[in-house]
C-alpha cells in the first residue's frame, strides 16, 4: 500500500507519464485491477487516449471511471440494487413538496419558495451541506432558544426544509452526495477495489465526501497515484497559502498525505516532471515561458519577438468571434491545421455561448458547445406547462394560445391565427365558452369560416377535457394524473414529433439540436415517472402539480456529446476539459469577466458563509477564495495550446456600453514587452470569409451605393454574388431594396370609381381621415383593412355608451313630467342611472362586467354621466337656448343641400352623420340654432386652423345640415347660426383643500366643463347661452368685459365669418370628394407644430412611411398668426378655388 505524487507544472507530460505507466504495469500484471479516476466529463476522453496509446489498443484491465461510476460498478459487483438514488431532478422534486408541506413553518423563505429558481437555490444549498457533512444537528446549534438574529431566522427555516428533506426520502431514497458513503460502507466487500491500482488524472482538489472514501479506500489498493498541477521548483509540502498559484495543488497534497498517515499507508518519493522546456512547447517558446512566469512571485520578461501570444482589441463580443472564426479558417486553409486542433474559451458563456453557433455557422466551422441546456422552455415541456395551464386559469386567452404556439398541436399557423382573431374578436373565455358552439359572428366574418373555427374548437376541447376533467377532480391523486398527461402526450405523438424533428436538423446538420430533440422525450418521461414514484399517492391542486413540475423541468438538462472529432471546442474556463490542442482564442478578457464578478448570491449571503465557517462549519471555497481559484484555472487554460494563443477583449458591451480590458491584459504585456495590442483597422476583413458571413459587409455597404460611395471591395463582392446562380437573385431583390424611393401614388379614375363607386357615400370623419392622408384613408375605407378586432372594453365603448344614455336620458326627460329647467336632483340621477343601466345592457355581446377593471368602469361611468348630466342641465338652464333634436341623423334620403355634392358630370358625393344635440333659440323673427358634439376624450380641441385643413370639418358640417333641417322645418323664419362646440364629457378633480362653499365649487367644475368651440358674436345670442355672463363664462368659450365688448380670445365671430365658413367648408368637401375619386392614394402624412397624422395611425406598419427613406415626406400644413388671417385665406380660395396641388380653379 503505497501513495505516490506525479507532480509536474502544466504541459509537462503527467498524463502521458501516468498513463504510459498504468498500460506498461497493467500489461506486466493482467489480473491485477488498474482504476483511473477522472472528472466525470473527462471519461470518454481519457478512454480514447488510453485506447489511443495500448499497443494492442484495448484496456483489459484498466477501468476510466468517474468517482460515481466507481460507485455503481462496485454496487453491480455486490448485487446491491435495493436502493433508489434521488438525482438533481427528483430532490427539487421532494424540496417542492416539503415546501408545500412546510409553507407555515417558513417565515423568511416560504415568500420566495415559488419564484422560477428559488427551489433549485435551496436544493444547491443542502446539497452543498450533504457535500460537506453538515448535520442539520450542525445547524441547531445556530438556531437554538434566545438566537434572535436574521441569520437564525433564515437558518431556521433551511433546517426546517432540511429536515423535512431527509425525513422525506429517509429510508427509501439515496442522494447523490450519499452514494460515495454507501461505496465506502461496502469497499470492505469488492474484489474489484481490493488489491487494485488506483489511479486519480485530472483533479484540482476532493471534496470532504470524497476523502471520506478515500480514508476507506487506501488501505484496501494496492496502490494510488496522483497527478498534480505543481511547478517543479515550488515547495510541495510547505503550508497552502491562499495567494499561491499552487493553493489548490497544496491543499490537495496535504490532505491526501494525512489519509495516508491515518491509513497507515506509505508516502512514495513524488515523480516530478519538468526540468526543461516541456515537449508540449517544443515549438513555442514563448508558452514555455508563459507558463513558467505566469502568476509567480519571480518573473522574468521575454525579451524576443515572438507570434505565439497576440492580443487583440476588437469592438464587441460578436466581433471578437467573427475574428476566432476567420483565423481558425485561415489557419485550416493556409498551415493546415484541423478544427479539432483549436479550443475557445471564455467567462462569460452566457454572452459568447449564446452568439458562437449562428456565427460559426455562418463562416462554415463546426463546434461543439460544451455546455448543458436547461429544457425548461423546450418546446416539449412547454407543450407540457401550457397545458396544465389551461386547466389552472381554466381556458384563459394566453394559456390556450400559449399551447397552440408549441408547434406541437398539429394545428398549422395560419389556422392557430385564424382561431386567435376569432377568440380575441367574442372574447371566448372559460371551460363553458369552449364547450358551447360559437354562433356569434365577428364583424366581416362569413359564416364558411365561423364552422372551421367551431371544428378546430371542437377537436381541441375533446382533446383536452378528458385531462380537464382528471386533474380537476379533487379526489383524483398524482398518479392518475400523470397517468392522464401521459396519454394526453401520447394522443398528440409527441415522440413521433420529436424524431420528425431530429431528422429535419439532422438534415440541415445541426448535429448537436438533433441530439437534444433525441433526448428530450426520455428526460421528460424518466421526470413523470420520479413524480409517480416519489409522490404517486398525494393528492395535489392543478397548481401545486404544476409548481412541481416546473421545480424537475429547472433542474434537468440536456447534455450533448460532441457528434464529431474534427470540432472546434467553445466552452468556459473552468467546466471545459481541453486536451491537446494547437491553437486557444481566450476571448472576453474584460474586467468584470477576468477576474469574474463574484455573483454567487444563493440561499445564503458570503457574510453568513464565513459565519458558518467561524463556527467550524465548512462548506465550498468563498469568494476571496473563488477569487484564488479562478487564477490557477486561467494558468491551466493559458497553458493548454502547444502552438498560438490569442487573447481578445471588447471594447463595448452588448448594450454599447464602454468597458476595460482585464488586469490578465497587463499581466502578460509584462511577461513580453514588445507584445503590442493589435487592432483589426478594416473590421470587414473579418467577415470576409463565406459568402454567409460577408453578406453582413455587402448590406453595411448599400448604404454607400445610394450616396455613390461605392468601395472597390464592396464591387467585386457585389460581382461575385452577382456571378453565383444561388446568390443573384438574392442581392438583386437587396440592390433595389437599397435603391428603393418612394413615389406619389394615385389610381386611375377607373380604378377610383370600380373601387368606391361613382357616387361616394361618406362620413365626415371619413373625409378628415383623407385630409389626413390619402393612403390611410385607401387601406382603411378603400381596401377595407382593419385592426384585429378585440372584444374588451376601450375607450370608443365608453364614449358609445355615453353617447347611448344621453340620448336615452334625454328622450325620457322629454316624456317625463319635467324638462330641464325644473327637473330635481335626485330624479335627474335616477334617470342617467336607467338610461346607464339601458345602454350598458345593450353591450351584453362584449366582455363589460367580465373582469374587475370592467366592472370598475361602469362605476366610472355612472359618476361620469352624473356629472355631464348635471353639468349639460346647468348650461341649458344658464340660457334660453333649448334642445330640438338628439342624435339627429341626416343623409342623403334627406335631400340636403349641405350634404349632397355634385362632384362633375357623374360624380357624387352624399354625405351621413348623426348630430348628437341641436339647441334652438327662438324670437319673433329669427331662430338660432346651436349644434353639441359629445367628445368622451379630452383629446379634441375646437381648432379654426383645423377646419381650413380639412381635418376638423365635423362641427361646420353639422351646422350646415342643422341650418337646412330647420329651415324646413321652420320655412317662415330666418334660421342663423348660434354656435358649433365640443362638450367634453368628464368629472374633473378640483382642489378642495382650500374651504370653500358648493356654489363655488360647483362653479369652477363649471368653468372646466364649459363647452369649446365658436359662438355668434351678437350680444342677444350671447345671451341666450349665458344670461348673467359677466367676466369669464363657465358656459361659452368667452369672456366679457366691464363694457360689454368681448374680451380678448374669446371664441366668437360676426354672422358673415359664420356664413364664409360654411362656404369654405362645403367647398373644401367638394375638393377633398373630388380628389378621392381622382384616385389620391398618397402616403403623405400631415404635420402640423407637433402634431402629426402617424401618431395614432393604425397603419404604419403597412405604409411603410419613413422620413428618412427618399421620397417619404411630411405635408408641413401652413400656419397663421391669427385667425383674422385664417378667415382672409377661407375668403380667398372660396372665390378663387384651390386644388390640393395649389394651382387655381373654377370656384364651385
Amino acid at each position: 500500500m503505497s501513495l505516490q505524487f506525479i507532480l509536474g507544472n502544466s504541459g509537462s507530460g503527467k498524463s502521458s507519464f501516468l498513463y504510459q505507466k498504468v498500460i506498461e504495469e497493467s500489461m506486466a500484471h493482467p489480473m491485477e485491477n488498474y482504476l483511473i479516476l477522472v472528472p466525470e466529463q473527462f471519461t470518454m476522453q481519457t478512454q480514447k487516449e488510453l485506447v489511443s496509446l495500448h499497443p494492442k489498443h484495448a484496456i483489459m484491465n484498466i477501468d476510466v471511471l468517474s468517482f460515481n461510476r466507481l460507485a455503481f460498478r462496485v454496487f453491480d459487483e455486490l448485487g446491491k440494487t435495493d436502493f433508489v438514488v434521488l438525482e438533481e431532478t427528483g430532490k427539487n422534486l421532494v424540496l417542492r413538496k416539503v415546501a408545500g408541506e412546510k409553507k407555515k413553518e417558513l417565515p423568511v423563505l416560504g415568500a420566495n419558495l415559488k419564484k422560477m429558481g428559488y427551489i433549485s437555490e435551496v436544493k444547491s444549498l443542502l446539497s452543498e451541506f450533504m457535500q460537506y457533512n453538515v448535520t442539520p444537528e450542525m445547524l441547531e446549534e445556530l438556531t437554538g432558544e434566545g438566537k434572535t438574529s436574521s441569520f437564525s431566522y433564515k437558518m431556521r427555516d433551511v433546517l426546517t426544509m432540511y429536515r423535512g428533506f431527509l425525513d422525506y426520502v429517509e429510508g427509501t431514497y439515496i442522494t447523490a452526495e450519499e452514494i460515495l458513503d454507501l461505496l465506502a460502507e461496502l469497499a470492505d466487500d469488492s474484489a474489484l477495489l481490493r488489491g487494485s491500482t488506483l489511479v486519480f488524472d485530472g483533479f484540482t482538489g476532493f471534496t470532504p465526501n470524497q476523502n471520506k472514501l478515500l480514508t476507506v479506500l487506501f488501505p484496501l489498493v494496492k496502490d494510488v497515484l496522483v497527478t498534480v498541477s505543481m511547478d517543479e521548483r515550488e515547495d510541495f509540502y510547505a503550508k497552502p497559502q491562499m495567494q499561491d498559484l499552487f493553493y489548490m495543488s497544496r491543499k490537495m497534497i496535504r490532505s491526501l498525505m494525512e489519509i495516508a498517515r491515518e491509513t497507515g499507508v506509505c508516502v512514495k518519493e513524488p515523480v516530478v516532471l519538468g526540468g526543461g522546456e516541456s515537449k508540449r512547447y517544443k515549438n513555442a517558446p514563448a508558452l514555455y515561458h508563459l507558463e513558467q512566469n505566469l502568476f509567480r512571485r519571480k518573473q522574468t520578461a521575454y525579451e524576443k519577438e515572438q507570434d505565439a501570444i497576440r492580443v487583440f482589441a476588437l469592438h464587441d463580443a460578436r466581433e471578437e468571434l467573427c475574428f476566432a472564426a476567420g483565423e481558425i479558417r485561415r489557419l485550416v486553409r493556409e498551415e493546415h491545421y484541423r478544427y479539432r486542433d483549436f479550443a475557445i474559451v471564455s467567462g462569460d458563456d452566457a454572452t459568447y455561448g449564446n452568439y458562437a453557433p449562428q456565427i460559426f455557422a455562418e463562416y462554415g466551422i463546426p463546434v461543439f458547445m460544451d455546455n448543458k441546456k436547461n429544457i425548461l422552455f423546450h418546446p416539449f415541456p412547454e407543450f407540457i406547462r401550457a397545458v396544465l395551464e389551461i386547466i389552472e386559469q381554466d381556458f384563459s386567452y394566453e394559456s390556450v394560445f400559449r399551447y397552440f404556439r408549441t408547434a406541437l398541436t398539429g394545428l398549422a399557423t395560419e389556422k392557430v391565427d385564424l382561431l386567435e382573431n376569432y377568440v380575441l374578436a367574442t372574447g371566448v373565455r372559460g371551460h363553458a365558452g369552449w364547450e358551447k358552439k360559437w354562433v356569434r359572428l365577428p364583424k366581416n366574418w362569413e359564416e364558411a369560416v365561423l364552422e372551421e373555427v367551431n371544428g378546430m374548437r371542437e377537436v381541441f376541447f375533446a382533446d383536452i377535457e378528458p385531462l380537464y376533467q382528471v386533474f380537476r377532480d379533487p379526489a383524483a391523486d398524482l398518479r392518475q394524473k400523470t397517468v392522464a398527461l401521459y396519454e394526453f402526450i401520447r394522443a398528440h405523438e409527441i415522440v413521433q414529433k420529436m424524431t420528425a424533428y431530429k431528422k429535419t436538423f439532422e438534415e440541415n446538420g445541426d448535429a448537436a439540436t438533433a441530439k437534444e430533440y433525441e433526448q428530450i422525450y426520455g428526460i421528460v418521461m424518466d421526470l413523470l415517472e420520479k413524480m409517480v414514484d416519489l409522490l404517486g399517492e398525494e393528492r395535489l391542486s392543478v397548481r401545486e402539480y404544476r409548481e412541481i413540475l416546473d421545480a424537475g423541468f429547472e433542474a434537468a438538462n440536456v447534455g450533448v456529446i460532441p457528434p464529431g472529432y474534427d470540432r472546434v471546442v467553445i466552452g468556459d474556463i473552468e467546466r471545459t476539459r481541453l486536451e491537446h490542442i494547437r491553437v486557444l482564442f481566450f476571448v472576453g478578457v474584460n474586467d468584470g469577466v477576468i477576474p469574474k464578478a463574484d455573483n454567487h448570491g444563493g440561499i445564503i449571503s458570503e457574510l453568513e458563509r464565513e459565519r458558518l465557517f467561524a463556527e467550524h462549519i465548512e462548506l465550498a471555497p468563498t469568494a476571496r477564495e473563488r477569487a484564488f481559484i479562478q487564477k490557477f484555472y486561467l494558468y491551466l487554460n493559458m497553458t493548454k495550446p502547444s502552438e498560438k494563443l490569442y487573447i481578445t477583449y471588447a471594447k463595448v458591451n452588448m448594450d454599447g456600453k464602454a468597458q476595460r480590458r482585464s488586469y490578465l491584459v497587463g499581466t502578460v504585456s509584462k511577461l513580453f514587452p514588445k507584445l503590442a495590442v493589435e487592432e483589426i483597422k478594416n473590421a470587414s476583413d473579418l467577415r470576409l470569409v463565406t459568402p454567409e458571413s460577408s453578406l453582413k459587409i455587402f448590406l453595411d455597404g448599400l448604404s454607400g451605393v445610394r450616396e455613390g460611395t461605392m468601395e472597390e471591395e464592396w464591387k467585386a463582392l457585389y460581382a461575385w454574388y452577382a456571378s453565383k446562380e444561388k446568390w443573384a437573385g438574392r442581392v438583386e431583390k437587396l440592390l433595389d431594396a437599397a435603391f428603393y424611393c418612394h413615389a406619389s401614388e394615385r389610381l386611375t379614375k377607373d380604378a377610383a370609381s370600380a373601387l368606391y363607386g361613382a357616387v361616394l357615400t361618406n362620413s365626415v370623419t371619413r373625409l378628415e381621415r383623407f385630409a389626413s392622408c390619402a393612403f390611410s384613408h385607401f387601406l382603411s375605407y378603400g381596401l377595407g383593412l382593419t385592426e384585429r378586432e378585440i372584444s374588451e372594453f376601450t375607450p370608443p365603448d365608453l364614449g358609445n355608451i355615453l353617447h347611448q344614455a344621453l340620448e336615452t336620458y334625454s328622450k325620457a326627460l322629454e316624456k317625463s313630467e319635467y324638462d330641464w329647467f325644473s327637473v330635481p336632483d335626485a330624479e335627474m340621477e335616477r334617470m342617467a342611472g336607467q338610461a346607464l343601466e339601458d345602454a350598458v345592457a345593450a353591450m351584453r355581446n362584449t366582455s363589460l362586467y367580465d373582469t374587475a377593471r370592467d366592472a370598475y368602469m361602469v362605476e366610472r361611468m355612472h359618476a361620469l354621466l352624473n356629472r355631464t348630466v348635471k353639468t349639460i342641465t346647468e348650461q341649458i338652464k344658464r340660457g334660453s337656448f333649448l334642445p330640438e333634436n338628439y342624435e339627429v341623423s341626416f343623409s342623403f334620403t334627406e335631400d340636403l343641400d349641405a350634404v349632397n355634392f355634385a362632384l362633375g358630370e357623374k360624380e357624387k358625393m352624399r354625405l351621413k352623420g348623426r348630430i348628437d344635440r341641436m339647441d334652438l333659440w327662438k324670437n319673433e323673427d329669427d331662430i338660432y340654432v346651436k349644434i353639441v358634439d359629445y367628445k368622451s376624450g379630452g383629446s379634441t380641441q375646437f381648432e379654426l386652423l383645423s377646419i381650413y385643413h380639412g381635418l376638423q370639418l365635423q362641427l361646420v358640417v353639422y351646422l350646415n345640415a342643422g341650418l337646412e333641417l330647420i329651415q324646413k322645418r321652420y320655412p317662415g323664419k330666418k334660421v342663423l347660426p348660434g354656435g358649433i362646440f365640443y362638450y367634453h364629457m368628464d368629472d374633473p378633480y378640483i382642489d378642495v383643500s382650500e374651504e370653500r362653499s358648493e356654489e363655488e365649487i360647483f362653479e369652477e367644475i363649471l368653468g372646466k366643463l364649459k363647452m369649446d368651440g365658436l359662438v355668434n358674436a351678437k350680444t342677444e345670442v350671447i345671451d341666450a347661452m349665458d344670461r348673467d355672463l359677466t367676466g369669464t363664462s363657465v358656459v361659452l368659450p368667452v369672456g366679457r368685459k366691464k363694457d360689454g365688448s368681448l374680451k380678448a380670445g374669446s371664441h366668437a365671430v360676426g354672422q358673415e365669418e359664420f356664413g364664409e365658413l360654411s362656404a369654405f367648408v362645403h367647398h373644401k368637401i367638394a375638393e377633398l370628394g373630388t380628389d378621392i375619386l381622382a384616385g389620391n392614394i398618397d402616403a403623405a402624412p400631415y404635420r402640423l407644430d407637433k402634431k402629426e397624422a402617424c401618431a395614432f395611425c393604425p397603419y404604419h406598419g403597412v405604409c411603410g412611411f419613413d422620413e428618412k427613406m427618399p421620397g417619404f415626406s411630411y405635408r408641413n400644413l401652413k400656419k397663421f398668426d391669427s385667425d383674422e388671417e385664417i378667415f382672409a385665406q377661407m375668403r380667398k380660395e372660396e372665390f378663387h378655388g384651390h386644388d390640393v396641388d395649389g394651382e387655381p380653379e373654377k370656384g364651385h
